[in-house]
């Protein structure tokens, strides 16, 4: 049975003034950590999920927690679902083997995907997880050239593995410091953190006016971003957190975002 989602914008939605006679290429960016397509009722519902990128209709989706080919989602492809509702091109970008399949990070795309990575980001505290990132070069209208990566940090309280991951991340931004590219993902990390401070190093924060967004029914923290390199490069003209309480344990995040 499909369900209805209403989605709202949370009074801490912020809007960016335009810049006058600008001209470039308009993107609307959602981030959204999955929960592996559980809901809150403890549910598989990926039909859920997509009701949200269907309803924010974006050009570049980030997905965080994503099966594939799993037996907690009865062997279902949970990217190649949402593909084939919404007709976006895909990426899947394992970190590590789960059930006998795969989990790790998704990316969903209205541009066509150029060239495809997973890149490996290390992992060695006591308690963690493979970690990765997944990396796209995809082809904007007019054959320009953009890089999109949809990753997931560290979750434990010690933030060395995070700043280890954030400084490998760095290194794959400046292998082609020409080319514009978008970071997105759950970060398990606050605003003020370390770990965030390095990103704004280098990044603009298409979110940084944005409030909380985990856990999805009552949010207190804010984990979930949109960063913009190279700064120069980009006008951020609205971001929002979607009031979806259900679909995820996450809030998803939203930017519409002006390359210039």
């Amino acid at each position: 049975m499909y369900r209805i989602v209403f989605l709202f914008v949370l009074t801490l939605s912020a809007s960016y003034p335009a810049p006058a006679q600008v001209q470039g290429q308009v993107i609307k960016v959602l981030s959204y950590n999955i929960h592996h397509g559980e809901n809150t009722q403890g549910k598989l519902d990926i039909q859920g999920i997509a009701t949200v990128i269907l309803a924010t209709n974006p050009d570049l989706v980030a997905l965080q927690e994503v099966d594939s080919a799993t037996s907690r989602v009865n062997k279902q492809d949970l990217l190649k679902e949402l593909a084939a509702v919404t007709g976006m091109y895909i990426y899947f970008g394992k970190a590590m083997d789960y059930e006998g399949g795969g989990f790790g990070n998704g990316i969903l795309s209205r541009y066509p995907i150029e060239k495809s990575q997973s890149i490996a980001l290390p992992a060695k505290g006591a308690g963690s997880e493979p970690r990765n990132a997944a990396m796209v070069t995809v082809k904007l209208p007019g054959d320009s050239l953009l890089r999109f990566i949809s990753t997931h940090l560290d979750h434990l309280d010690d933030p060395a593995d995070r700043l280890s991951q954030v400084n490998i991340l760095m290194q794959h931004v400046m292998a082609q410091p020409s080319l514009p590219l978008i970071i997105a993902g759950d970060m398990n990390a606050l605003p003020a953190s370390k770990e965030i401070g390095l990103f704004k190093q280098t990044f603009a924060d298409a979110t940084e006016k944005l409030g909380p967004t985990w856990p999805s029914d009552k949010p207190s923290h804010k984990l979930d971003y949109v960063f913009l390199y190279n700064k120069t490069q980009w006008h951020v003209m609205s971001a929002q957190v979607v009031e979806e309480t259900v679909a995820s344990d996450h809030r998803p995040v939203i930017a519409e975002v002006l390359l210039k």
